[in-house]
């Protein structure tokens, strides 16, 4: 299952960039000489930016450990194939920005937040999800059941869950590309 989940992400991206560059966008993001990442492929032009896989995965084991919480292991794969930027996708109509650490910096970030979210969850007696994207309502999120490997829309510390996809590559091969907007981080070719 892992495998799977890093092609449908690979080919998420790939088919993200593709429509980008079918529009005659520039996928960038402003250049920040303070967050440096291996995402940045163009010296000449240093806000262009692809996706970047880690030669060898990294994974959450640490904060599943830390935790006490065995994570189910899509999330390992979502997570630990390398670095990327946002970007937004549409599923069903609804957009989706999936997150992506950006360098090893965001990546223990990531964590930070991923330990923050478990232990919110706990608190409020609810079952563990782990996030994976961003949606316009800031008061949910779309997040794997940490139990069933299933992806939900959850609204934020409460039981109140849909099921978007039995699986995190059924939902990533449900995606649909969105077009950047300039103000966005692209630029016309």
């Amino acid at each position: 299952m892992t495998d799977q989940v890093i092609c449908a992400l690979s080919d998420v991206f790939a088919r993200w960039f593709a429509y980008q560059q079918q529009r005659g966008i520039q996928v960038c993001c402003a250049s920040d000489e303070k967050r440096p990442s291996p995402c940045r492929y163009d010296a000449a032009n240093k806000a262009l930016w692809k996706p970047w896989q880690r030669p060898e995965p990294a994974n959450l084991q640490n904060i599943a450990t830390a935790l006490d919480c065995p994570f189910h292991p899509t999330i390992h794969s979502y997570y630990g194939w390398g670095f990327a930027g946002t970007i937004t996708v549409s599923f069903k109509g609804l957009a989706v920005s999936l997150v992506q650490p950006w360098n090893e910096k965001d990546f223990e970030q990531l964590q930070k937040n991923l330990v923050a979210h478990v232990l919110m969850l706990r608190r409020l007696k609810l079952p563990v999800t782990l996030f994976l994207a961003t949606v316009p309502n800031e008061l949910q999120v779309i997040s794997l059941n940490n139990e069933t490997g299933e992806v939900l829309l959850e609204q934020l510390g409460q039981s109140t869950r849909w099921v978007l996809a039995r699986s995190l590559p059924e939902f990533l091969q449900k995606l649909s590309p969105l077009a950047l907007k300039p103000e966005a981080g692209a630029l016309s070719a």
